[in-house]
């Protein structure tokens, strides 16, 4: 829908203003924790599971370690610690620590594009192909690819009908290609001063940020409907198919630019050590570097995979388990068993290259190109398929075998059968975490932004429940890290709720709220009731403009469109409802979606780190524990005296204790 169009320019020192604002620092705990989110959110997958794994497992479950056993033994577990200790802190990191050192490897070794996905590598090629690329100088290249691939980028906006029109459009490429060539040249902020938001207005990091910032401009003035303002499109249609698919080949534009500057560096530099026509050089380079790229993803997992393999053999130091031991220990001392003591002593490639990327080109009807983008990892940031492949096949299992391992040892230490107390109590503990980390977290965190944006009125995630849809699909919908319902980022949120340049993209915005089961009365009076600081400065900006329209409780979009197609605002109402809106310290929409999301979050991990790193342990310590003890410590009664009953058959008189209670089990006296 079109409204009157009242134009308010965004200059680029508006712009830039609006992006220092972005760092200047929050008071409060909530303001802490949207700071914390954020840098989370930055650090991808990895920074995720890593403070969940970190403050749901590693620590709680290292430091509750020394207490298992205490109130048999009177000391603290220092073995169990110790074992705790390298099992936690040395699983989770492996698997983004290893990948992001087979990919520095591999970079380092066979050229930056192999840090660019088979897809990437594919389109920047045929954009190559179908341009006019300077190959004289390194400076020239880099800007003529640089404007080529952003011309692909913004002649997929629905709203540019000619490329040669950007200019009239307000999209100036040049700036882009300027301020990215400055970003190249740029120091950066350094991997905790990044996580940590740190300000250096002249680093790769905020001269980015400042990028994003246009393009999300750009792209809310030149598009229609209320898109996802972060992601870019370079892709060929022939390879997307319907309109419906073209969400799984868009890129975020941060990492797109990443990919340019890794893809012009590696190509050229190869370039200019070689001779012939470019043209035939970009084709043999592109099969070489999508071959070896899926090499390097394979390479990912495997690597990965063997160091989980090989993790649990590092962190099972004692032969048995002392997290078992000290029951096992007290429940042979009450059968008799003087001999049961436990024991805590420790315990031509580029043709090849070639070859396979011509099978994982994509388009190509084989299973390898298919699947090919399932595979693609960024940095340390594992593909979830591959992730979901490690933390349960490659940590699980050999965790099974080595445990296997110890339940016998401990049978031969404490007499009896094999009770495979070690192994259930993984089975038990690694299954629920696995489970609770992967799905949990982000589904209760999605469960509750739900409830808020029904109540605030304001869309706070990235996709809604709606009324057809089953129970099933539902909880798919809000359990599924792959997609469905999500918690908005902090940089979501801006792009959704901030950087408005006319009236008509906040009445997009509008209906983009009440077409998600927002609520527009709600929305606009989010600050109406605001007494503390600046005051109801929304709801005022928004009445001069709309009117005491905006005061019914029933109120709907199109009573908004109505009042707008009669009654043409003042250029000076609608500038200051917009500049409330974006200016990202004012604005109560984005504080509110932020600081609620990150409460929510912070809500979601508290619960996390409660039930895996104290209640979880907890419950395996007391299971394994009535196993063999009544609440008063004493033996239960199935682990007394493996000789009665035994029928008087003189054989059965010559076995030796562990056998007979083995043939106790086998007649069912003993369970």
């Amino acid at each position: 829908m079109k409204v009157n169009k009242i134009q308010v320019a965004a200059t680029n020192s508006q712009m830039s203003n609006n992006n220092n604002s972005d760092n200047t620092s929050f008071k409060g705990v909530t303001d802490g924790l949207i700071k914390f989110w954020e840098g989370v959110d930055r650090g991808g997958l990895a920074a995720s599971f890593t403070v969940q794994d970190m403050l749901g497992t590693n620590i709680p479950r290292t430091w509750a370690a020394k207490d298992v056993g205490k109130d048999l033994t009177g000391k603290n577990n220092w073995g169990a610690v110790l074992e705790n200790g390298l099992r936690e802190f040395l699983t989770g990191p492996s698997m983004f620590v290893v990948p992001g050192a087979v990919l520095y490897g591999s970079m380092k070794l066979g050229g930056k594009s192999n840090g660019v996905p088979v897809q990437t590598i594919k389109d920047f090629a045929e954009i190559i192909h179908n341009s006019n690329i300077a190959t004289n100088s390194k400076e020239a290249f880099k800007e003529s690819f640089y404007k080529s691939v952003l011309k692909k980028v913004f002649g997929n906006f629905n709203g540019i009908e000619n490329i040669d029109s950007l200019a009239q459009k307000g999209i100036d490429i040049d700036e882009y290609v300027s301020q990215i060539i400055k970003m190249e040249g740029a120091k950066k902020k350094g991997f905790f001063k990044n996580i940590r938001n740190v300000s250096m207005p002249d680093s790769k990091e905020e001269i980015l940020a400042g990028i994003v910032k246009r393009f999300v401009h750009d792209k809310k003035n030149n598009t229609d409907g209320y898109l996802d303002f972060l992601k870019a499109l370079i892709t060929d249609k022939k390879y997307i198919g319907d309109a419906k698919n073209a969400a799984k080949f868009e890129v975020k534009i941060d990492d797109l630019i990443d990919r340019m500057v890794k893809y012009s560096d590696d190509l050229f530099e190869s370039f200019e050590k070689s001779s012939g026509n470019f043209a035939d050089y970009v084709n043999n380079f592109t099969k070489k570097r999508m071959g070896a790229r899926f090499a390097t993803n394979i390479a990912m997992g495997v690597f990965t995979a063997l160091a989980m393999w090989f993790i649990p053999k590092i962190y099972t130091v004692n032969k048995t388990n002392p997290e078992t031991d000290p029951v096992r220990q007290k429940a042979s001392e009450l059968k008799g068993d003087k001999s049961a003591q436990v024991n805590f002593s420790g315990g031509g490639i580029s043709k090849l290259m070639s070859d396979i990327g011509e099978k994982v080109t994509p388009g190509q009807k084989n299973w390898l190109s298919k699947n090919a983008a399932s595979l693609e990892s960024n940095w340390i940031n594992v593909a979830r398929p591959v992730f979901y492949v490690l933390i349960t096949g490659f940590t699980l299992i050999p965790r099974l075998i080595q445990s296997a391992k110890r339940d016998i040892e401990s049978s031969k230490k404490n007499g009896g059968p094999v009770q495979w107390d070690e192994t259930s109590n993984i089975l038990r503990r690694d299954i629920t975490t696995i489970l609770t980390i992967l799905f949990a977290m982000e589904g209760m965190g999605a469960a509750m932004g739900l409830r808020a944006s029904k109540q605030s009125g304001i869309v706070l995630t990235s996709d809604i429940l709606r009324k057809e849809d089953s129970f099933f699909k539902k909880f798919i919908k809000i359990f599924n890290p792959e997609g469905g319902v999500k918690v908005l980022s902090k940089a979501e949120n801006t792009a959704q709720m901030s950087n408005f340049a006319d009236l008509d993209q906040v009445m997009r915005f509008l209906k983009n709220t009440e077409d998600n089961q927002g609520n527009v009365y709600k929305l606009l009076h989010i600050d109406a009731n605001n007494k503390k600081g600046e005051g109801a400065v929304f709801y005022n900006a928004a009445k001069q403009v709309f009117g005491d329209i905006i005061d019914n409780k029933d109120l709907k979009f199109e009573d908004l469109a109505q009042i707008i197609s009669s009654k043409k605002p003042s250029d000076k109402d609608v500038e200051n409802l917009l500049g409330v809106l974006n200016d990202t310290n004012k604005n109560p929409l984005l504080k509110f979606a932020n600081k609620i999301n990150a409460i929510f979050q912070t809500v979601s991990l508290a619960i996390v780190t409660g039930f895996l790193g104290f209640g979880l342990p907890k419950i395996n310590d007391l299971i394994i524990k009535r196993k063999y003890l009544k609440n008063d410590n004493t033996l239960q009664p199935k682990y007394n005296d493996p000789d009665m009953p035994i029928p008087a058959y003189s054989i059965l008189k010559n076995l030796n204790p562990t056998e007979r209670q083995t043939f106790q089990y086998f007649l069912g006296n003993l369970k």
